[in-house]
């Protein structure tokens, strides 16, 4: 008799119930880092500045335009980077990296934007070459490309890999691209990594053009990564906004509580290509 009081009760109390949500404010995010690429600096340095809107109202991001941004070392040089089309900020005139510390300063719509990092080395990727997998429970089979490197000894690394097939980026994320897209050498300092597949779920086929980048990061950066892979994996995709978003290591000195999204990075690369053959 008590149960279907109970039940009765819910039913007549149900109506349609709508949340005011209200209005989401736009994230800034920045996207942007200093590489040098076996041993040399590129031509161009580039920062992408763009809005991230409402994640309840499926925004694309927005060119975030009209900003001033420069890089500084700890020797006080600064580099002042120039707006192009898109939200896309350029410096030319850093030639050379001169110190191992360096701030990436923004100031947009009057506020002040801080991301300190240290630069992170990479050991050089010794080999690259084609493999053939069989189809598992787990992943795809087929053509994968793999690499060799040694891992110094006693020193604390952390790497991150990209995988470029004929000049796009290949990544699909999900929770266990946390162990083949970024890794600590905790468990193999100084030893040499032979076959090692930077994205087991990355098939290729004859004819096309893969470029593995094997990027030197920090214990910040590895820890910012190893979360941003576990969210968007539950979201879809990169672009997505994270259910929580994941905080990096730039801050906004004007307005703390309106922290952007982004991290700032300053890395050692090593490049190898390869173009795959029939197997």
């Amino acid at each position: 008799m008590l149960l279907l009081g109970v039940i009765t009760a819910l039913f007549a109390c149900t109506k349609e119930v709508t949340l005011d949500l209200g209005e989401v404010p736009e994230k800034l995010v920045i996207e942007g880092n200093l590489q040098v690429i076996d041993g040399s600096l590129p031509e161009v340095q580039r920062l992408k500045l763009s809005l991230l809107g409402d994640f309840f109202k499926n925004e694309e991001p927005s060119p975030a335009t009209g900003a001033e941004v420069w890089v500084e070392d700890e020797l006080g040089n600064r580099y002042t980077y120039t707006e192009t089309p898109g939200g896309i900020y350029e410096c030319n005139t850093l030639t050379a990296l001169t110190s191992d510390n360096y701030d990436l300063h923004i100031i947009w719509q009057a506020q002040e934007y801080l991301a300190s990092e240290v630069m992170s080395p990479v050991s050089e990727i010794e080999g690259i070459y084609q493999i053939f997998e069989e189809e598992s429970l787990f992943e795809d089979g087929g053509i994968k490309v793999a690499i060799d490197f040694t891992d110094p000894e006693g020193q604390e690394n952390y790497y991150y890999w990209e995988t470029w097939i004929d000049g796009e980026q290949f990544m699909l994320p999900d929770p266990g691209n946390n162990q083949s897209l970024i890794a600590s050498d905790e468990f193999f300092d100084g030893n040499q990594i032979v076959g090692y597949l930077p994205n087991s779920e990355s098939v290729v086929t004859p004819g096309q053009e893969v470029l593995i980048r094997q990027i030197g990061i920090s214990k910040n950066a590895f820890d910012y990564y190893f979360l941003l892979f576990d969210q968007t994996g539950r979201t879809g995709q990169l672009v997505d906004t994270p259910p929580a978003p994941v905080r990096g290591n730039i801050r906004n000195l004007s307005d703390p509580e309106n922290h952007p999204l982004g991290y700032f990075s300053v890395n050692q690369v090593s490049e190898k290509r390869i173009v795959i053959t029939e197997n």
